[in-house]
């Protein structure tokens, strides 16, 4: 039975996971054939064929030969790893074949784009599976010479790396690792397979080898049974899936001797159709709809298994797998995204196993990246799973995550964790109001820039820490990526994002918006999220890359906890604040701490002294403003000489007096808001007229409420001869000179 392995007429992407960066959340010291890494089978095919037809069928490829639905380069950007690669040649290069059917995608286009693609992301890897596809050559004796020309190519060559057992996430970062079914040289580049077999017997099944350049074997279990067109194959093709996860995921490493490298080809095909050129083939062969038919059942039976909270979590090794990235395709279920998202997540499910290990060597020097802990926290295929309370707003083409214009409350909380300092981070940040609002705010660094915060909690304990303006990184000319919108700031104009296609840009391509907060975590649970329960207008947030990371225990993690504390500072320098406020905001940030008791004093008299001089700046720049239409009625025709001499004397015995001295405090600034606005009515009214005597004995001042003197101090009688400001209880103001 010849077969042609095959995927999809039409596509129906369901979900679009970018996965660029998905291997960054891996530790470096794992074992490669210690993770779950989702592959796609023959790869090229989600490229397209050239136009060979068969009268009676149309497009050859597109009937028996497609098994993906993506091109190799959408299959990447998802998360895909692993990629089943069929060379042959054809003509001066390798082509991508399907057996005897060629894709539209060379081999030496797969490598350069997959070149770029590590240079483009460090943190990742990529791992080819080859097969010669003979019956698709054009000259198969120069194959290996050709295949050795190619990968030793200097601007290709030092991107490939050496087989070995005991590869670890850290060797591999940046790599290919290629490994070879075919023997095309006396040494392979990367690795050669020896004792590959397509039988569903066990016994065979564990009999691989993988063998490197230099001579070292490593054990290789497959199963890659691709026939399941008979009846009850199909049956027995997913429990050869199962019970090779079964082993692979229950399989523990303890020593390099014990590394197992897993292969799981999950694709084949349950449905033939006939092949019939008069006087050429008449027979029935595999067909696309097959292997989408097949994967709609052997897909669903992983991703079944990987969810089902009674199977250990454990690594699957490579998954191969037909119609990555379709969750449907020509009618048939086949969850392909799912898949490829479920591999990937799988990691993560028993990784923390692996954080064990190395969580007491972590330090505040060396911490440790437990980003992978954290669901959804970079928001790909705009997924919100993990994430309690408020929902965020509605999905967006960039994959970040907002708040319009209401207050709310966002988080998750983590179990099992080590005890120590954590950093939760993320790009975020707030508009407080309108562009001009949220500017004028930023500039007078007032309560509103307080708004809305990004906390932790544990137990009891909650701290909290602002997340910054959008002003903190404006540009004074737009990026023109989505839409931008400006402020204005004297004469110049200064541009922040104004949709999320352009926040995506300001926080990766300009590195903006970075926002940190730590916690003590004391009972192996961390609470983190985002909130904001006072608005300033129309206002918005917006959401992007959680990360969490650990410093571990020892005193230095919670002095280095402050230290970074104190690099978010806000400077008061340009602002007018009382100089007690100034003094006490500027010292609660020197404070040092050698344990969890000291650290959290620490943050909660920052944050006391943070709201205090905000509360402060604001009251001042009130204060001021007031000042400043006090000013302009001196400076007016519209009053008298007499009027602007009355309102004169208070300005510059108590309004520049308080100017001058910075020493109001946050419950003295309103009375003096107040009582210079007092003056101004007096005058704006012309109600300051009208002067009277008063016996020595005060009795007359017995009908007043509230008294002042003429530097505008509340007084309780009138004990010394002068001018004095007397309001009545219905209203009337009178001066009194005693």
């Amino acid at each position: 039975m010849k077969h042609f392995f095959t995927f999809a007429l039409l596509l129906l992407l369901t979900s679009s996971l970018r996965a660029e960066n998905w291997m960054k959340r891996l530790p470096d010291d794992a074992y490669v054939a210690n993770l779950s890494i989702p592959g796609s089978h023959d790869t090229g095919t989600g490229n397209g064929f050239p136009g060979i037809t068969v009268s009676i069928y149309g497009p050859f490829g597109e009937k028996f030969a497609r098994t993906q639905d993506i091109s190799f380069e959408e299959q990447w950007n998802i998360g895909v790893r692993a990629f089943d690669m069929r060379p042959a040649v054809k003509g001066n290069y390798l082509n991508d074949n399907h057996g005897i059917m060629p894709t539209k995608l060379r081999f030496d286009d797969a490598l350069y784009f997959l070149r770029d693609k590590l240079i483009e992301n460090p943190s990742e890897f990529a791992i080819i599976h080859v097969l010669h596809a003979s019956a698709g050559d054009d000259n198969a004796s120069n194959y290996g010479e050709m295949l050795l020309e190619l990968l030793n190519r200097d601007d290709l060559k030092d991107f490939f790396i050496d087989f070995k057992p005991s590869l670890t996430v850290g060797e591999m970062r940046g790599k290919i690792l290629m490994m070879s079914r075919d023997q095309y040289a006396d040494k392979p580049v990367g690795g050669f397979f020896q004792n590959w077999t397509g039988q569903l017997d066990w016994n065979a099944q564990r009999n691989g080898k993988i063998v490197g350049a230099s001579g070292t074997a490593g054990t290789l279990y497959m199963q890659d049974f691709a026939e399941t067109f008979r009846e009850g194959d199909l049956d027995r093709k997913v429990a050869a899936i199962r019970q090779l996860l079964d082993y692979s995921t229950k399989h523990k490493t303890t020593t390099e001797s014990s590394i197992v490298w897993v292969y799981n080809f999950a694709s084949a095909y349950s449905k033939t159709d006939r092949l019939y050129i008069p006087f050429v083939v008449d027979e029935q062969i595999s067909s696309s709809d097959g292997y989408r038919d097949n994967a709609a059942h052997t897909n669903a039976a992983i991703i079944d298994y990987l969810n089902d909270p009674l199977n250990t979590a454990g690594p699957t090794g490579i998954i191969l797998a037909d119609y990555v990235g379709v969750n449907a395709s020509n009618g048939y279920n086949t969850r392909g995204q799912e898949l490829v998202d479920a591999v990937i997540a799988n990691n993560f499910r028993y990784l923390k196993d692996m954080y064990q290990v190395v969580e007491s060597d972590a330090t505040y020097r060396k911490p440790l990246d437990m980003s992978a802990r954290i669901a959804s926290p970079g928001f790909n295929s705009n997924l919100r799973q993990g994430w309690e309370g408020d929902q965020f707003g509605a999905t967006n083409p960039k994959e970040n995550a907002e708040h319009l214009d209401c207050n709310f409350n966002t988080y998750q909380t983590i179990t099992d964790l080590p005890n120590g300092v954590y950093a939760v981070g993320c790009k975020a940040f707030y508009r407080a109001g309108n562009a001009q609002e949220s500017n004028n705010h930023f500039r007078a660094k007032d309560r509103a820039l307080r708004n809305a915060c990004l906390y932790t909690t544990v137990g009891s304990e909650t701290l909290t820490f602002p997340i910054v303006s959008p002003f903190s990184k404006s540009v004074t000319k737009a990026k023109g990526v989505g839409l931008e919108i400006s402020a204005k700031q004297g004469t110049a104009s200064y541009f922040i994002p104004d949709d999320m296609v352009a926040a995506e840009h300001y926080m990766h391509a300009l590195d903006a918006y970075d926002n940190v907060i730590f916690a003590a975590v004391n009972d192996s649970t961390l609470t983190f999220g985002v909130r904001k329960d006072k608005s300033a207008g129309t206002d918005w947030c917006v959401f992007d890359d959680f990360t969490l990371t650990y410093y571990g225990d020892q005193p230095t993690a919670y002095k280095q906890w402050l230290t970074e504390m104190r690099k978010k500072k806000l400077s008061y320098t340009s602002v007018t604040v009382s100089k007690n406020y100034l003094d006490t905001y500027n010292n609660a940030f020197t404070a040092t701490a050698t344990n969890r008791d000291e650290a959290i004093a620490a943050m909660r008299a920052i944050d006391a002294a943070w709201e205090e001089i905000a509360l402060n700046a604001e009251l001042w720049a009130e204060y001021k403003q007031v000042g400043k239409e006090a000013e302009a009625m001196l400076n007016s025709d519209l009053y008298s000489e007499e009027a602007k001499s009355f309102l004169r004397t208070y300005y510059q015995s108590a309004y520049l007096a308080n100017t001058a001295s910075l020493a109001l405090t946050n419950e003295e600034l309103p009375e003096a808001i107040a009582e210079l606005r007092e003056y101004m009515d007096l005058v704006n009214t012309g109600e300051w007229t009208g002067i009277s005597s008063v016996p020595s004995d005060n009795a007359q001042c017995s009908v007043f409420n509230v008294q002042y003197s003429v530097d505008g101090k509340k007084v309780s009688t009138m004990q010394q001869p002068g001018l004095y400001i007397i309001r009545s209880s219905n209203g009337t103001v009178r001066k009194i000179l005693r």
